[in-house]
């Protein structure tokens, strides 16, 4: 599995299916009973910000997506059959969001769409024909995103498009949903999951249940998993239970305190203006290769720190150097699956302050220095994310410790080990490509992942020139402080990226590179 840009997907030509709700099904959904339960935090906040862009004529974008290919024949009603056990399985794909009521500061309403009303059907798309100076590829990465524009909505059912492009050898498979109802672990387990389904409907594997129409009743499927709305009304119960002075939330309000009452933004200055976005462009860059890692682990294990306290590391010494600060804090996303939940489709996802000093006495810190801990503050982090951030975010708010201005476009930080996914090891897995919609932002977040081969970045940046120069930076820098840190060829280059080494940076224009 590779994270990057949706463009850098391929296959090659050949006919192009959906898998669609049946009719029956879509009007068992528009008339779905209500269910009472709460959005979680952050799928309140995603419906709200939808409301208020739908009010206003503005583009939908907040959708994120995989795609992948898998070798041999293509059956399309044993996928349509896939699909329908999947989404049975999942209660929270069986919701849509009447969001009417928060025009005028009201709460999204819930509707739950019953498990045996739920059915799909392979629809045909029309025979694509070039246009002059239009490759196939251009076709593909175009239909995609007017597919999942279309399909991927909070306030209907189905928000999530599956479709596959079917060629003499195989076929690609791709599938899209609305933020809403999924994050980047839903995504790295659905195709594989859906692989997985698919080869029972085949024969190919032993089959849990058997084969469904629309309509019929559901099969009992395993116990893979607990609903995303079990999940939803927990997160409210757990913050409605938090004190204002529990040391979740005073770790929160110490950190914003000690820099100056904002959220942590990127380290150089992307050259917009405050409130200001511009159109995402999608970065990727290697950071180590395999040896890289390897010695980066030994690295980390040699001054009792693991692989993630190593990656904080990097990321902190760079920003230091680029700001001249002493201290380091950033905002990393921290993923909020308890017991039962490992492989449940939803947003299960929350947000956690990680906070140490990079500098002794005015001296900037060694790398090796820095490590304990860069590593300690990431464990604490993780103890922090037991409540949700909404939590803390009231009791900062309300008690002006935190600047309201910056919670806009906060800069976050991901790290993904991607060898350590249920689906690993699995075609459709391995042969993966997770991507996001391309919509618009003000900052320039880092999404960090491992995989066997390499450690690199994903950047989603603003598409302007200021922006663009400050990546090329920023990336040059960060390359140089991972490899300095293992004993690599730029290790000299530390202080001087910025000026323009060869190999220092290793910007990947593809994004993520072609699949299939």
């Amino acid at each position: 599995m590779i994270l990057g840009a949706m463009g850098t997907w391929t296959t090659a030509p050949g006919q192009v299916l959906h898998v669609r709700p049946t009719a029956a099904a879509l009007a068992a959904a528009a008339s779905a009973p209500v269910d009472p339960g709460p959005p979680s935090f952050l799928q309140g906040d995603h419906l709200r910000a939808y409301a208020a862009r739908r009010s206003s004529g503005g583009r939908h974008r907040a959708w994120t997506g995989t795609a992948t290919r898998l070798d041999g024949p293509f059956d399309g009603a044993a996928l349509a059959r896939a699909l329908t056990r999947f989404v049975r399985r999942h209660e929270g794909l069986r919701t849509w969001f009447d969001v009417d009521a928060c025009a005028t500061g009201g709460d999204p309403v819930r509707h739950l769409v019953p498990a045996d009303a739920v059915g799909f059907e392979v629809v045909d798309v029309p025979a694509f024909s070039p246009a002059p100076g239009r490759s196939w590829d251009e076709w593909l990465t175009g239909h995609l995103t007017a597919t999942f524009d279309a399909a991927c909505r909070p306030d209907g059912w189905s928000p999530f498009a599956l479709g596959a492009v079917v060629t003499d050898d195989g076929f690609g498979l791709f599938w899209g949903c609305d933020h809403a109802f999924t994050d980047g672990a839903s995504q790295l387990m659905v195709l594989s999951e859906l692989e997985e389904l698919y080869g029972q409907e085949l024969g190919v594997l032993d089959a849990a249940a058997p084969e469904l129409a629309a309509g019929e009743p559901a099969a009992p499927e395993p116990a893979t998993a607990r609903s995303f709305l079990d999940h939803a009304r927990a997160e409210h119960a757990l913050a409605a239970a938090t004190p204002p002075d529990a040391p979740e939330i005073r770790a929160w309000a110490d950190a914003v305190t000690a820099h100056g009452g904002r959220l942590p933004r990127f380290a150089l200055d992307l050259g917009l203006a405050p409130g200001e976005t511009a159109p995402v462009r999608i970065r990727s860059t290697t950071l180590l290769d395999a040896g890289g890692l390897a010695r980066l682990d030994e690295l980390a294990a040699a001054h009792g720190a693991r692989f993630t306290g190593a990656v904080f590391a990097g990321i902190a010494l760079t920003d230091a150097r680029l700001t001249g600060a002493t201290d380091w804090f950033g905002v990393t996303v921290v993923g909020s699956r308890g017991p039962g939940f490992e492989t449940a489709q939803g947003w299960l996802c929350n947000f956690a302050p990680v906070a140490f000093p990079v500098a002794g006495g005015g001296v900037p810190a060694s790398f090796t220095d820095v490590l304990p801990a860069a590593d300690a503050a990431f464990r604490s982090a993780r103890k922090v994310a037991a409540v949700p951030v909404h939590a803390a975010l009231g009791v900062m708010l309300a008690g002006g410790v935190l600047d309201p201005a910056s919670l806009g476009s906060p800069q976050l930080i991901s790290y993904l080990d991607l060898r350590r996914f249920p689906g690993a090891g699995r075609p459709a897995y391995d042969n993966g490509l997770h991507f996001t919609g391309e919509g618009r932002t003000a900052n320039a977040s880092l999404w960090v992942n491992r995989d066997h081969e390499r450690l690199y970045v994903v950047m989603q940046t603003p598409d302007v020139p200021s922006a663009q120069a400050a990546a090329d930076r920023y990336v040059a820098e960060l390359t140089a402080t991972f490899e300095a840190a293992v004993g690599g060829a730029a290790g000299a280059a530390v202080g001087g990226a910025a000026a323009g080494g060869a190999g220092v940076e290793r910007l990947e224009a593809t994004g993520a590179g072609s699949l299939g």
